[in-house]
């Protein structure tokens, strides 16, 4: 498949094949640009590329061959001049001389099949217990490697660190010191979501290569094609992914219609009037107790598109806007219902919620904070025995 199997990205597809075939190969790149729109599958590929034996020429362009070994052990994430970092749980302790060492059986277990899965699916996000950071033992196993491996005649040792943004203040200034001493033969490839995270001295050593979101109708194709969706069911989880194929696959395992009224639920009672707080915190409970950050930020999302439809409808927006068309008669009657609902300050409210997922350690409390805050937005301080009725919501 080679260059096929990315969605998009045309231009940034162009830009490398070109680079290779001018013989103009830079000692660093950043791919940076929104989740889930495939910035570790460019860099994969052009990683496996760089090492293929006998790459495919053709009119302006060249790609992996896919059939050699080097093709084969990079598809399978083994390729020994390949090296792939990313965010690990924390090391016991700060002396530990390998990123690897510290981890527990069960962790090496994760691991592997979270490499597996990222082999199959290059748009996947490798994500372990813990693992917020890319701290600096991490980096020193990679200078080891680098310093110790021969480099092959024709081949190119390639880093990719994924999510760059995630290395450590001390990870980033070792890292610095290696850009900043290239070997030949080594190709540094960072990919970033949060590119305002990273250093500018470390951004500064990188050609900077922007990842658009995909265009709704890449997407829709995409799903189609790959996972035998409808047309309808595939426009409903473009619509939704907002450009990015990572977000389309986690709709794609969800029922996204019968999440979404649950969503809406927790919010109709947050704006119930009289008495609401007890039937409120058992249903966030019942809902969001046992949810990991995944589906949290799956329902919170929902949740952030719904309300920014009620803004586009009370701006004044049309149908053809809406995310949610279904949903077209219970939005206007929502606005109808409340008025004076300050519905942009609602968004931010579930955006702010939506950063905190990360490093939030209860998410029960945060989706009640997030609820609070819509209610206190929805329904303004009024006279005692004045009420909304949310009914219609």
């Amino acid at each position: 498949m080679a260059w096929a199997s990315i969605i998009g990205q045309e231009a940034i597809k162009g830009f490398l094949q070109r680079a290779i075939l001018q013989g103009r190969i830079a000692p660093a790149y950043c791919f940076w640009g929104p989740e889930g729109v495939g910035k570790d599958a460019l860099a994969l590929e052009f990683a496996k590329l760089l090492n293929c034996q006998a790459p495919r020429r053709s009119a302006g362009g060249i790609e992996a061959c896919d059939r050699c070994s080097d093709c084969q052990q990079a598809a399978r994430l083994e390729h020994p001049s390949i090296r792939l970092v990313f965010a690990l749980p924390p090391p016991k302790n700060r002396s530990e001389s390998s990123a690897l060492l510290g981890l527990s059986d069960d962790h090496i277990a994760l691991l592997r099949e979270e490499l597996r899965r990222k082999a199959e699916n290059p748009y996947h996000n490798i994500t372990l217990p813990n693992a917020l950071q890319i701290h600096i033992s991490a980096i020193r196993d990679l200078q080891r490697t680098l310093s110790l491996a021969a480099p092959r005649p024709g081949r190119r040792r390639v880093v990719i660190i994924s999510e760059a943004d995630a290395l450590t203040t001390e990870a980033a200034n070792a890292c610095l010191k290696t850009l900043e001493e290239p070997h030949d033969d080594v190709v540094f490839l960072l990919t970033t979501s949060r590119r305002d995270h990273l250093p500018p001295t470390i951004l500064s050593r990188c050609q900077q290569l922007y990842c658009p979101a995909l265009p709704e109708e890449a997407l829709v194709a995409a799903l189609r094609e790959r996972h035998r969706l409808s047309e309808t069911e595939a426009r409903l989880i473009a619509a939704f992914a907002q450009g990015s194929y990572a977000q389309a696959l986690t709709f794609l395992e969800q029922d996204l219609r019968n999440l979404r009224q649950q969503v809406l639920s927790l919010l109709r009672l947050a704006l119930k009037p009289g008495r609401f707080r007890l039937q409120l915190l058992h249903a966030i409970e019942e809902l969001f107790g046992s949810a990991d950050r995944i589906r949290a930020e799956l329902l919170l999302s929902l949740l952030a598109f719904w309300l920014r439809d009620a803004f586009i409808l009370s701006h004044g927006g049309g149908s053809d806007l809406l995310l949610n068309a279904d949903e077209e008669g219970t939005l206007r009657r929502f606005l109808q219902r409340f008025p004076e609902a300050d519905i942009g300050a609602m968004v931010i409210a579930v955006e702010h919620a939506l950063q905190q997922l990360r490093r939030y350690v209860s998410i029960p409390l945060l989706v009640v904070t997030l609820l609070m805050r819509c209610r206190s937005a929805a329904i303004p301080s009024r006279p005692r025995g004045v009420s909304q009725c949310p009914s219609s919501l």
